[in-house]
């Protein structure tokens, strides 16, 4: 792994630091919480404690892996994604009761209608 590599956290990690989630444990969460979005991998190397230096570059990669950080440099684009039409917010579909649609009755939200089908 680069030295010259400055990781940033990820929407999950930030969830994790937040105490939102709870994936990770030991070792790793104390490697987790040496990120602080501006120092480089030979810095951290340096505040880590002794225990966590031999294998502190494997635990950041099983981070990148898991979603929790990320390389500064090449911060991933979002990609737009399709939403069909009928799940977008403010499209109502109507829901009507009945067997024949002519004869039927839309729907009230909250309104249970005890009419025999």
């Amino acid at each position: 792994m680069d030295s010259k590599i400055t990781f940033i956290k990820t929407s999950k990690g930030e969830d994790e630091s937040k105490g939102i989630t709870n994936y990770l444990s030991g070792d790793i969460k104390r490697t987790f919480y040496l990120i602080d979005n501006k120092s480089t991998v030979k810095e951290l190397m340096k505040r880590a404690a002794p225990s966590l230096r031999e294998s502190l570059e494997y635990m950041l990669q099983e981070l990148v892996n898991g979603g929790f950080i990320q390389d500064k440099n090449k911060v991933a684009s979002v990609a737009n994604v399709a939403i069909p039409r009928d799940r977008r917010v403010g499209n109502v579909l109507k829901i009507r009761i009945g067997r024949d649609k002519r004869k039927a009755i839309p729907f009230a939200e909250g309104h249970i209608s005890l009419q025999k089908i």
